[in-house]
């Protein structure tokens, strides 16, 4: 995987923290845990060269392997197959294992009647590590852990206890907040076992040479069990807290039926003239239930099942169902191989909505013309095929809880006022919530050139969605006096996707024993709200301390844009820190004397702060100097590759690309701010130390709790533009007379590599962020998550 980012050593760290003192506190008690005091009894423990990221990371290694059998007669085809992946993640702790079965039968009635079964079972095993701190997976804990501190404790002699270090309170605060990552990443569990059963089974009716009938009826089930455990000897805590020795399990089952009756309709006219038609009828039933048990202060780190005699913390569960029908009519037209009509109509209805809404309808139709058919075109040489269409149509979403539209009524803790129940209402009955519905329309060109050696297809796009349901995490928020705070559920907004995407591929080199044949794509898309829910606040935390940047959300502007501060460097000396107006000059007070540049008239700039641009030159750094940094859509995403081929040998290779886009590097910002206990990167070793430093990159001081040295602003956007050798293959396949010497059918050796090298100049771990085009206060950021590894398969494939 990408090489981390360096960070401090043990003594960098102890130096950094101790001008942090300095410069916040001036003469100040230096903490033990700094201090180098060989009469503490934790010395050996703090005066470590720990290198976290390094402890946790290790090369991880993945086997597949893969076997299928098939045949069969006349009457009867069959196919089964099984395969078993296993996959050690680059993190300890984190692997990943899975076994699947597949089984088709496909069976001939008669002329006119075939049945066919398919049945497929996967069992999956997802192990990872509990996370006692919220938000702080031992990836991000791995960055923030101080390094002076030793992984293994030592006694008071510097002898080796054989356990791990987790004190209960730490020199960066408790040890359950600022945990020992080695020691979850070892001891703690987080597994996830899983079971899915799919089972599909398919008549085939052909009742007249113009008529088929098929019937399908699918039966899913599927299982997820997943159990914590965080063992005492993990974490730094006391007995009464409740990570100790905490243990949870929690089951979810669910099942869906499916059943789908399709009619295909194909008359004969004319050989000029194709007429076919689909009649379709699907009914979806799902069912789940959820159970959760927790507990905590078991008696020891060996028994780990919640149901053992231990203090039982919380006992839930829940039951949900909800059905669907689907029905679609469809008629496809072709004239002469030249115009080409098709029409759908769909309606769908969901358990999930009121009876007045319960009903969406989602037409579409489109249109083709095969130019390359005309007579105008017919003795050309160059044109192969050539087709232009152009649709539109909609489509529906529904909401993603079963239960979100009903009125929900509880009790109260204590539930009765003298002899009468209390019950208040939890839960708002949304009788007008409907269908998310998407209208797009589009226009595409296929074409195909020199006997069809090269081939492209372009795309020009526009995507409305309207009645945009929020729900879940981005639920509608309403004013609390109402006697709620969210709406589950509601409709309201519309965004708009459009874009345009061109593909071409084509054969460059083809000779008898060798051929060169490449590809290329490249996209736009715009991403905007257009229209806003009644009464939609449209910025979200407008704090704008350190580390934050202010969310605002404006109809026409692209998602994914923020804002933030200016950027200017560091102040020299304390006399160098000055407020100027428009045109340079210091700003002075009635009396004539200079005005001191302040944050919020909270804190007065000094030297060796960061320099803000002060943009309405009042002589204060506040909500009223944040400006438009960027966003984070690309202008341009795509792809291209080179497939070669000689004699039985193969190479195929594929690029990725992001192009034009600004992205925020919050490992830097939590890495070079300098602010608090957690460790730093070693960017932080060029920082500003005396008065009349004036370097180029310096960075702010060190000072603990500053209050405005590390804003949200530009210093920490980033253009995070990339091209990634996301796969190189290759690929050699015995001489065949060689194979039949070895009483073999088939045999081919191939490599295939992954994620192998990044060109960017984006100085984190990942340029390549989610994107979350429904969220209008959403921009990119790069948080240290796990980066893609590299890759590396050795596949062997053997055909008897």
């Amino acid at each position: 995987q990408p090489a981390p980012v360096p960070m401090l050593n043990g003594d960098e760290y102890i130096m950094m923290q101790r001008e942090q003192h300095h410069n916040a506190y001036g003469l100040y008690t230096i903490p033990r845990e700094i201090a180098y005091d060989r009469d503490y009894y934790n010395f050996y423990n703090y005066s470590a060269n720990t290198d976290w990221i390094d402890e946790i990371t290790r090369t991880g290694f993945q086997t597949d392997q893969f076997f299928k059998l098939q045949g069969g007669g006349d009457k009867t085809l069959y196919y089964a197959s099984v395969s078993y992946l296993d996959d050690a993640g680059t993190i300890l702790n984190t692997d990943f294992s899975r076994i699947t079965t597949r089984i088709n039968l496909d069976y001939n009635i008669s002329d006119k009647l075939r049945f066919t079964m398919q049945f497929n079972y996967t069992n999956s095993l997802k192990g990872d590590n509990f996370t006692p701190s919220s938000g702080n997976n031992i990836r991000n804990m791995a960055y923030m852990k101080s390094p002076n501190m030793s992984v293994f404790e030592y006694d008071a002699d510097g002898d080796p206890t054989g356990e791990y270090f987790t004190p209960i309170e730490t020199y960066q605060g408790s040890g359950t907040t600022y945990f020992n990552p080695v020691a979850i990443g070892n001891l703690s569990k987080n597994d996830i076992e899983s079971n899915f059963v799919d089972n599909q089974f398919i008549l085939n009716y052909n009742v007249f040479p113009w008529l088929r009938f098929r019937e399908t009826i699918s039966l899913k089930y599927s299982n997820q069990k997943r159990n914590y455990f965080l063992p005492s000897n993990a974490v730094g805590a006391t007995w009464i807290n409740t990570k100790k020795n905490y243990s949870r399990e929690s089951n979810l089952n669910s099942n869906t039926m499916m059943t789908r009756s399709q009619l295909f309709i194909t008359p004969r006219i004319s050989s000029e003239h194709v007429i076919s038609g689909t009649l379709m009828w699907e009914t979806n039933r799902y069912q789940s239930e959820y159970s959760l048990l927790s507990n905590n202060r078991g008696p020891g780190v060996s028994i780990q099942d919640p149901a053992a005699n231990t203090q039982i913390n919380s006992l839930t569960s829940s039951k949900s169902e909800n059905r669907s029908l689907g029905i679609l009519a469809s008629l496809n037209y072709v004239m002469k191989d030249k115009y080409l009509a098709q029409m759908n109509v769909r309606i769908d209805g969901s358990s999930k909505f009121g009876v007045d809404q319960r009903w969406g309808l989602f037409p579409s139709i489109s249109f083709g013309w095969r130019f390359s058919n005309e007579n105008f075109l017919a003795n050309q040489k160059i044109l192969s095929d050539g087709k232009l269409r152009i649709s539109y149509g909609q489509s529906g979403k529904q909401p993603r809880s079963s239960y979100d539209r009903h009125a929900i009524y509880n009790t109260l803790t204590p539930n009765q006022y003298i002899e009468n129940p209390i019950i208040i209402p939890a839960q708002v009955q949304l009788v007008n919530l409907k269908w998310q519905t998407v209208s797009s329309w589009n226009i595409g060109l296929d074409a195909s050139f020199l006997k069809s050696r090269i081939n492209l297809t372009a795309e020009v796009y526009d995507k409305i969605t309207s009645d945009l349901l929020w729900e879940g995490r981005d639920k509608y928020q309403i004013p609390a006096t109402s006697g709620y705070d969210a709406l589950k559920a509601y409709n309201a907004g519309k965004v708009q996707n459009k874009g345009w995407e061109v593909f071409v591929n084509g054969i460059i080199l083809m000779k008898e024993k060798y051929r060169l044949a490449a590809d290329f794509n490249i996209s736009r898309n715009i991403n905007t709200f257009l229209e806003f829910p009644d009464n939609f606040e449209n910025e979200k935390d407008i704090s704008i301390g350190n580390g934050d940047y202010p969310r605002r959300a404006d109809e026409g502007v692209p998602v994914g844009s923020f804002y933030g501060f200016l950027y200017l460097g560091v102040w020299s000396s304390d006399e160098a820190v000055i407020a100027t107006n428009s045109n340079g000059d210091p700003l002075l007070d009635v009396l004539g004397n200079p005005i001191p540049l302040t944050y919020r008239e909270e804190y007065e700039f000094q030297g060796g702060d960061a320099i803000y641009a002060d943009i309405n030159h009042d002589g204060k750094i506040d909500i009223l100097d944040v400006v438009y940094l960027g966003d984070s859509n690309p202008d341009f995403i795509g792809s291209f590759g080179l497939n070669y081929s000689w004699k039985k040998l193969s190479v195929n290779t594929q690029f990725f690309y992001r192009i034009g886009y600004h992205i925020v590097n919050e490992v830097a910002l939590s890495t070079e701010g300098m602010l608090n206990k957690d460790n730093q990167s070693k960017a932080v070793l060029h920082r500003w130390r005396t008065q009349g430093q004036d370097e180029p990159d310096l960075i702010p001081r060190a000072y603990l709790y500053h209050p405005a040295n590390n804003l949200g602003s530009d210093r920490y956007v980033e253009d995070g533009s990339f091209m990634r050798l996301n796969s190189l293959s290759i690929s050699y396949q015995l001489n065949q007379n060689v194979v039949k010497r070895l009483k073999l059918r088939l045999f081919q050796v191939s490599l295939n590599m992954r994620k192998l090298m990044t060109f960017t100049n984006y100085s984190g771990q990942d340029p390549e962020i989610s994107q979350k085009g429904t969220d209008p206060f959403w921009f990119g950021t790069d948080n240290a998550k796990t980066p893609p590894p590299k890759s590396f398969t050795l596949s062997i494939n053997i055909g008897f």
